[in-house]
Formats: C-alpha cells, sequence, structure tokens
C-alpha cells in the first residue's frame, strides 16, 4: 500500500490517521517514509514497493514533507542526497528527534562518495540507486532494519520487566559473564546492580557451590533446558545463604538465573 505527498498536494488520509506508534508488526505493516525530490522515480516506487504485503508507503519531495510525518513510520528511506540545497539535512534533522529511527540513504552516490560520519550507528544504512533490482534490495533492508529495531524494543521491554519482578534476576551471556541483574537480586546479595554486572556468575556462589553448578546443574540444564532447586548463594560480605533457584538455559547459551527468596522462607 502506498501514499504520496509531493509539490504541497495529498492523496490518503492526513499523517495523524496513520495506524499508531503501538500497533505491533504483527497487527499492522511496516510503514516506510520515503523522501525524493524526483517525482518520476518516487512514482515507481508507489508502484512497486508499495504494492509489496507487508509494507505501507508514504512518498514525500522535501524534507520539511518528510518531518511531518516521522512519528508515523518505522523506517525512512531518503534519496535526498545533496543534489538539491537542503538534500543533506534530512538524515540530521531524524537523528535530532530519533536516533534509532531506522534510515536508508538510497542514492545514485557510491559509497566512497558517502561520507563515513553519516554511518551512525546500527541504524542507518545505505543502498545505491540503480532500478528496479535496487527495489528489491531496498524492500530487504527496510525489513532488516525494522526487525532489529523490534527485537530491540522486546529486549528492552523484558528487561523492564524483568526490573519490576519480584524475584531476583540475572542473566549470564554464553560466555558466563553476568549482562544483567535486577535490583531485587544484586540487593539481597548486598550489591549495586553494576558491581554484579560484567563479571564471572560464579562470584555470587561459594567455590564449592560453583563447583557444583557447572558440573551437575549445567549439564542438566543443557539437557533439560530448566533446573530447579537449592543454592548456597555468597553476599558481598562474605556470609552466605541458601536460596531457592530456578536455572534455565536459552537458545544461544545464554542463562537465567532466578532467585525466588531464602530456602528457609520457602
Amino acid at each position: 500500500m502506498s501514499r504520496h505527498w509531493h509539490d504541497g498536494t495529498a492523496a490518503g488520509p492526513a499523517p495523524d490517521q496513520l495506524p499508531g506508534p503501538g500497533l505491533t508488526a504483527s497487527s499492522a505493516p511496516i510503514r516506510v517514509l520515503y523522501a525524493d525530490d524526483n517525482a518520476e522515480f518516487a512514482s515507481l516506487v508507489d508502484a512497486t514497493l508499495g504494492a509489496e504485503e507487508g509494507l505501507d508507503v508514504v512518498t514525500v519531495g522535501s524534507v520539511e514533507a518528510a518531518l511531518e510525518h516521522l512519528d508515523s513510520v518505522d523506517c525512512v528511506v531518503s534519496n535526498l542526497d545533496g543534489s538539491t540545497p537542503d538534500g543533506d539535512d534530512l538524515l540530521a534533522a531524524v537523528r535530532d528527534r530519533d536516533e534509532t529511527l531506522p534510515f536508508v540513504l538510497f542514492t545514485v552516490k557510491s559509497l566512497r562518495d558517502v561520507p563515513g560520519t553519516t554511518f551512525d550507528g546500527l541504524w542507518t544504512d545505505y543502498l545505491e540507486k540503480n532500478g528496479l533490482r535496487s527495489l528489491e534490495l531496498l524492500d530487504q533492508r527496510v525489513r532488516r532494519l525494522v526487525a532489529h529495531q523490534t527485537t530491540r524494543i522486546t529486549a528492552q521491554r523484558g528487561l523492564a520487566a524483568a526490573q519490576a519482578a519480584g524475584e531476583g534476576i540475572a542473566i549470564v551471556d554464553p560466555d558466563g559473564i553476568v549482562e544483567f541483574v535486577n535490583t531485587v537480586y544484586a540487593t539481597r546479595l548486598g550489591y549495586e546492580p553494576g558491581e554484579i554486572e560484567g563479571r564471572p556468575w560464579q562470584d555470587c556462589y561459594t567455590d564449592a557451590e560453583a563447583d557444583r553448578i557447572a558440573s551437575s546443574v549445567l549439564p542438566a540444564v543443557a539437557d533439560d533446558w530448566r533446573w530447579t532447586g537449592e543454592c548456597v548463594a555468597r553476599r558481598n560480605d562474605g556470609d552466605t545463604v541458601a536460596v531457592q533457584a530456578r536455572i534455565v538455559r536459552l537458545e544461544d547459551a545464554s542463562l537465567v538465573i532466578v532467585h525466588d527468596g531464602d530456602a528457609a522462607q520457602s
């Protein structure tokens, strides 16, 4: 589906009538803003990219028009590549408002002619404009960037939920380093979260208990994906405390360790 805004005229609903940003990828198409001062090529985009399943494309012809739609889109594609006076301003304007909105620079310029500072991180991509084949590639780039963004948002929501949980939760990367602990987990062991993150998970247990977990619990977790039992945790002051624990192995070999509370209180 496509909508086209060029030369001050509009067809289709106004920006505030577009699908709201709260809709998920499963309930709404990817909303793409395509900015191009070449009306002929913009029409080609309308006829091709805008017809792809799962994409909802709005085309505009200027930076000013593009900025009116930023709050209602999932990805910006720009062919305002500097050939017009304001061509280089759209990316800067987008980044002033949203540092992580997926953005594809879709231009006739070769990559060697694009300043390296254009690529400001994970969320800015480049594709050379070269006929219909480049539109097929553009479809892929847009979907990849938006999928990456959706994954990031989902992960952030998961961490927020973990932070709000009543149980102590730690996430351990495949190399055995603690990536995240919530406040409950850290506080029960006498730490601030930042004092545990970045350290081996074994630091939160006695040496004997860390050896037991590594030799008996983790192999069982690898086979069955989940283990529940008691562990002897080590507090920051050196004291020990028996806790009810659950350990889950994720598909990437990361671990989620949950401390439900002191074993004596269970």
